[in-house]
């Protein structure tokens, strides 16, 4: 399968990340070292915290979900309404044959959140965006996006990886002229604060997680 025609001619960083997706990382995405390096199961249980008592009748997306990590762990808790969208089919297939253990149908849709997500307006009580951000190269376009798809109330959860100021510095150089597997550009908290306030979603909170990440609440 070769890279869509609409994604060669897009962007280094889109290419980047969807030939990596699509063909390297189902196979060994959920045994890479950074997993564990950044803690990401206690991203996970961040989210988790987030999303109160009623499980059962809240419908949560998750924006990039490649194998569908943060979406079992949800289901695992009792979450009923899991839909999750990712660039690369071959990564979501993995998902799929995840979920085919559990007692929970996840609507998962290959799409791509900088153009349309493929859900009407005002859909989910809750987004998710874990250890993706970074990988947007038109991050306005799809903030606008999960704005769009987010009830009025509902609340958006981003974590991202957290580092030092210059060594974020460092990595941004770096990637304007050597894309990692998508990876763009990572940003502070700060720079992400006004992003979101464009994009008119209010901060609700803002904390470090497990001192490798740190995690922005806002609400529609």
């Amino acid at each position: 399968m070769d890279t869509p025609d609409k994604i060669k001619s897009y962007d280094k960083y889109k290419r980047s990340s969807y030939e990596s997706y699509n063909f390297k990382m189902p196979k060994i995405y959920d045994d890479l070292f950074w997993i564990k390096i950044f803690k990401v199961d206690a991203w996970d249980q961040e989210v988790l915290a987030q999303l109160g008592d009623s499980l059962s009748s809240i419908r949560v997306l998750d924006v990039g979900c490649a194998t569908g990590r943060l979406l079992c762990r949800l289901a695992e808790a009792g979450v009923k309404n899991l839909c999750g969208t990712d660039l690369a089919a071959n990564i979501l297939d993995v998902a799929r044959k995840k979920f085919s253990s559990f007692d929970v149908i996840a609507d998962l849709i290959t799409a791509d959140a900088e153009e349309k997500l493929p859900w009407p307006d005002d859909t989910f009580d809750y987004v998710t965006l874990t250890g993706v951000f970074h990988h947007f190269y038109q991050p306005q376009k799809a903030l606008q996006e999960i704005h769009r798809v987010l009830k009025t109330g509902g609340r958006f959860i981003l974590i991202d990886p957290w580092f030092p100021p210059v060594i974020r510095q460092l990595l941004n150089f770096y990637l304007l002229f050597f894309p990692h597997d998508g990876d763009c550009k990572f940003r502070s908290p700060k720079g992400l604060l006004k992003l979101l306030d464009s994009a008119r979603l209010s901060k609700l909170r803002l904390n470090r997680v497990a001192k490798t990440a740190y995690m922005i609440v806002s609400e529609k």
